[in-house]
């Protein structure tokens, strides 16, 4: 993935990535949901499997950041994200109310060469105790210096700055399980009662607050109909549940498991079931291998998601209701 893309949403499947925004880099691991206003790559990964949102008519608004899911979103994500691929334009009312939501974020990185190499320490390893001066030394600088570029760029000093990417850090902990005491001693807190302070300074709330409202109960997947057209012969998933796919002078019910070609040119309505997922998949795509839900997302640390995903969107291009009829 060579490129910024524009406004996305990430979804991390499996495995661990390094997601590079233009105001941030994230660490980010399975079950995490990315939200890039400003688009972003993937720099580094262990295996990842990452998919790529895409609403051209919703607006992403805010800095980039992360919000932790889990593993128990993992079919709702891959509904959303057929959503994306099948031509819809707008985020679903689930996915806006979790950008909604979404407003705690880590501090923006500064722009200065030596605040900027500061950070991104402070961001690979929060609980590192040198001091300004320490880093200053470190990056033949001023600690004047260093502590204006800090300030000019993220209206930040220093010291708060870092306790900002502290407390971005221990949120992550704290969405994943991890204990108040076992995160503020993972980020570099002496206490308990100083991870709790500059939590309600940064966020407005408490630690203990911030565990109970991540803790959001999984959606069910909702029925969808899709009106489109297929730019290129076009082969249709079922991946669970049901669907039907009408097409003039057609209509055919489709369970689990089945897949359908729609041919170039063709008006489709799409009719999927409530807890139902359809994918678009390669000419030629086996359903019956084991790894068949990983081809037919178009991810994994072997693929080129630009390379991969665009051909398939360009595929479906979405028409109004009345050239296929309901």
């Amino acid at each position: 993935m060579d490129n910024i893309n524009p406004a996305i949403l990430l979804w991390c499947r499996i495995g661990r990535a390094v997601i590079n925004a233009p105001d941030r880099i994230l660490h980010v691991a399975a079950g995490d949901l990315i939200i890039a206003p400003q688009g972003a790559i993937v720099t580094a990964s262990a295996e990842a499997s990452i998919l790529s949102l895409k609403f051209p008519d919703s607006t992403l608004i805010g800095p980039t950041r992360k919000l932790s899911l889990g593993p128990d979103w993992e079919r709702r994500m891959i509904a959303e994200y057929s959503r994306s691929v099948l031509g819809e334009q707008t985020l679903s009312p689930t996915l806006s109310a979790l950008v909604d939501a979404s407003r705690f974020a880590a501090p923006s990185l500064p722009t200065g060469a030596a605040a900027r190499a500061v950070a991104q320490r402070l961001v690979a390893n929060p609980s590192e105790r040198a001091s300004l001066m320490e880093f200053a030394q470190d990056y033949h600088v001023s600690a004047r210096t260093l502590q204006r570029q800090f300030l000019q760029s993220t209206g930040l000093p220093f010291s708060e700055w870092r306790a900002a990417c502290r407390v971005a850090c221990a949120a992550d902990m704290l969405a994943r399980g991890r204990t108040i005491a076992d995160a503020a001693t993972r980020v570099g807190f002496d206490a308990t009662s100083s991870l709790t302070r500059a939590f309600r300074r940064h966020t407005g709330t408490t630690p203990a607050a911030f565990i109970n409202s991540v803790r959001i109960d999984v959606p069910t997947i909702d029925p969808l109909t899709v009106f489109a057209r297929a730019e290129r012969d076009l082969v249709l998933w079922i991946a669970v549940g049901t669907a039907t796919v009408t097409t003039p002078g057609y209509c055919r019910f489709m369970g689990q498991g089945e897949t359908v070609t729609i041919l170039a040119g063709t008006q489709t309505r799409l009719d999927i079931a409530a807890g139902s997922i359809a994918l678009p998949v390669p000419v030629g795509f086996d359903e019956t291998q084991p790894c068949a839900l990983n081809r037919a997302l178009l991810t994994g640390v072997e693929e080129s998601l630009a390379a991969l995903e665009e051909p398939l969107r360009a595929r479906l291009v979405p028409v109004s209701a009345e050239f296929i009829g309901n």
